[in-house]
């Protein structure tokens, strides 16, 4: 008998033991066999070490994934960012430059406007200047025309009132003053001024020699005189209808100079407005681009960082695993090698000799009684099986006087090696089930977040094509107003052309009759009255004054009506090329806007698609995932129940072992070199 570590084992002379002896022994006789069998413990050692590596290896690859996943996610979150930032930069300079051209646009209408505007109060004070020195010729002109008619009209009625007989001396000298009178006046002509300084001598001869030819004389004096007096009202007229002429000429080039200045200067108000909100857009769109710009490099800026941190880690977990793998190799390959080349050693260095029961009837009771209350709490019909087995061999040795030692000890083994391969499994499949859980969650919520993200897209693209399709509806029904509104002011105006023509011509017809008329008149008294003093020549001169009247009055309204015209064709003139430029930016605006629309319809389309596909894949991985739930989760006993009852089953066997063991009784001969029993 030897002792070891206060263990008794006993050997009989003779017998022999085989290697599944020992290891029996080791198992049950406590820790013997450890202490006897520093072999068995190095490779216990190095069993453990590897089991400790790989669950160390497996708990950093679960981190690794993790922060795999850490980094998949937020390259995407700020890869998207990074296109949004794109798209609103690309959003924003076209913004920048539109306002730009926009304001320069309307800085170089500014300046034609100002010139146009300065050009045109020029020429308007011009005008003023041009037609006060008109008015005022005309005025000295008419005064001087007025005073010659007064002056030989006098004389004609001077002459008139004279007879022959009354042909002296004091009538030659009226005469003479009459002459002389005429001939001081600025209005008279050349020709007529030597006329009358040839009469204004005869007068004077005509002192010494008064004859009968006298009155042929006087008549000749007259007639002078009546052709004079034709020819400055003539001039007088003629002015008259000049002044008219001008005054008309000038009313129509101040009202259009002033409508032009009028108009201008709208228009340059309106430009400096637009010119004002195109700076506040453009400062604002600079602004928004800056913070765009500067939000975009932080992005790439962050990108750039987690790339960098995840090549690390990942060169990292690469070295990290080759090392493990080696090290776990270098384990394996002396495992190997302990057992392959220190076997026989170790079998001759320390052997088990026998193993004998002294098992008593009393402790096969106990076991049979604890195993069938273990099968009971547990419910579990393997155990009851073993319990009915453990019997029957207890029974049958009994009758046979054989020893169940070994039999039942080899049943109660076997069992909780059963116990052991179904934990395994167990545990397999629950590593199993958390792998596949895990990931197909990890890749559920991928798929989710991929359809959020494009779906919120569509949403932005949906509500971009919505307010296109209005701005484009909107446009459409501004041309066809624009378009409508120039027809019907093409119409109008071609129905005011229309009432305009008919109306100067009417007027124009109407200042010819009336100069036609006063001239017959005019002809018709001015020579009867050589011959005799008619009685209608007074009425006849109030006719004329109303007749002048109403040529005045017509020449002014169809001055005025001319005014009109000019002014309303300005104004549709004017009116046209604003509705063109109008129509044109429209249209401009309605190409890119259908353009816009168009490029995002395609980009919903593809969207779409590109959703679609996520869906596709997130409902595989739905499947799947259902299919894994009800594998790993859908069970009538959960796994951490169904672990404490096999564990609770397990020690209830080992209990039934120990009762057997705790009345065994082994002989344990330690074999050395050079040692014999």
């Amino acid at each position: 008998a030897f002792s070891l570590e206060g263990v008794r084992c006993h050997a009989w002379h003779g017998s022999s033991f085989t290697q599944v002896t020992m290891k029996l022994c080791l198992a049950f006789s406590v820790s013997v066999a450890h202490a006897a069998n520093p072999v068995s413990k190095v490779l216990e050692l190095l069993g453990s070490l590897q089991s400790k590596i790989v669950k160390e290896g497996e708990a950093e690859q679960e981190q690794y994934e993790k922060f795999v996943h850490f980094c998949q996610q937020g390259a995407k979150q700020l890869q998207r960012e990074l296109n949004d930032s794109a798209d609103r930069k690309a959003q924003l300079e076209a913004a920048v430059e539109k306002s730009s051209s926009d304001i320069e646009s309307d800085e170089a209408s500014i300046g034609e406007l100002s010139e146009s505007i300065s050009t045109a109060e020029g020429d308007l004070t011009e005008a003023e200047k041009v037609r006060a020195k008109q008015h005022a010729d005309y005025s000295s002109r008419d005064a001087e025309l007025s005073e010659t008619i007064d002056t030989i009209n006098r004389a004609i009625r001077a002459l008139k009132k004279s007879s022959f007989a009354q042909t002296n001396a004091q009538s030659i000298g009226r005469v003479s003053e009459a002459l002389e009178a005429l001939i001081q006046a600025g209005s008279i002509a050349g020709s007529d001024r030597a006329r009358l300084q040839a009469l204004m001598q005869s007068s004077e001869d005509a002192q010494d020699h008064v004859m009968v030819q006298s009155h042929k004389g006087l008549d000749a004096v007259i007639e002078v005189f009546e052709d004079m007096l034709e020819k400055a009202e003539t001039q007088k007229g003629q002015a008259t209808k000049e002044e008219t002429k001008q005054a008309h000429s000038h009313t129509m080039l101040v009202s259009s100079l002033k409508n032009k200045i009028k108009n201008s200067n709208k228009e340059l108000n309106d430009t400096k407005h637009h010119k004002a909100a195109a700076e506040e857009d453009k400062a604002t769109a600079e602004g928004d681009l800056a913070e765009t710009t500067k939000d975009a490099d932080a992005d790439n800026s962050e990108l750039a960082s987690l790339q960098t941190d995840c090549m690390v880690k990942a060169s990292d977990h690469e070295a990290s695993v080759e090392g493990r793998n080696e090290e776990l190799k270098a384990l394996d390959a002396a495992k190997k090698i302990i057992e392959e080349k220190t076997g026989g050693a170790t079998d001759r260095a320390y052997s088990l000799l026998q193993v004998k029961s002294k098992a008593s009837s009393e402790d096969y009771s106990d076991v049979i009684d604890n195993l069938k209350a273990l099968s009971r709490k547990s419910n579990d019909f393997s155990l009851a099986l073993l319990t009915s087995q453990i019997s029957t061999t207890v029974k049958t040795a009994s009758s046979s006087g054989a020893d169940p030692f070994a039999k039942v000890k080899g049943l109660i083994e076997n069992m909780i090696q059963r116990l052991l391969d179904d934990a395994k499994k167990e545990a397999d499949q629950k590593a199993y089930c958390d792998k596949e859980m895990s990931e197909t969650k990890q890749k559920k919520e991928e798929h989710e977040e991929d359809i959020e993200h494009l779906s919120g897209k569509m949403r932005k693209a949906e509500s971009a094509i919505a307010r296109l399709t209005s701005d484009i509806a909107e446009l459409e029904s501004d041309l066809g107003h624009l378009a409508s509104m120039q027809k019907e002011m093409d119409e109008n105006r071609a129905a005011e052309r229309a009432d305009y023509d008919s109306q100067a011509k009417d007027y124009q017809q109407g200042v010819e009759g009336i100069q036609m008329a006063i001239k017959v008149l005019k002809e018709y008294y001015g020579k009867s009255s050589l011959l005799q003093a008619s009685s209608g020549s007074a009425d006849s001169s109030s006719i004329i004054g109303i007749l002048e009247v109403a040529e005045s009055d017509f020449t002014k309204l169809l001055a005025e009506v001319e005014a009109d015209e000019k002014e309303a064709q300005s104004y549709y003139e004017k009116t046209t090329q604003e509705n063109k430029v109008a129509a044109a930016e429209k249209k401009t605006s309605l190409k890119f806007k259908t353009k816009e629309q168009a490029e995002t319809k395609s980009e919903l389309e593809e969207l779409t698609g590109d959703r679609d596909s996520e869906q596709g894949e997130l409902d595989a991985v739905l499947e799947y995932y259902s299919k894994v739930k009800k594998q790993c989760v859908a069970k009538p006993e959960p796994y951490e129940e169904r672990k404490h009852r096999r564990e609770a089953e397990m020690e209830g066997l080992k209990n039934a072992l120990d009762i057997l063991e705790g009345n065994a009784i082994g002989f344990l001969a330690v074999k050395t070199v050079h040692r014999h029993q």
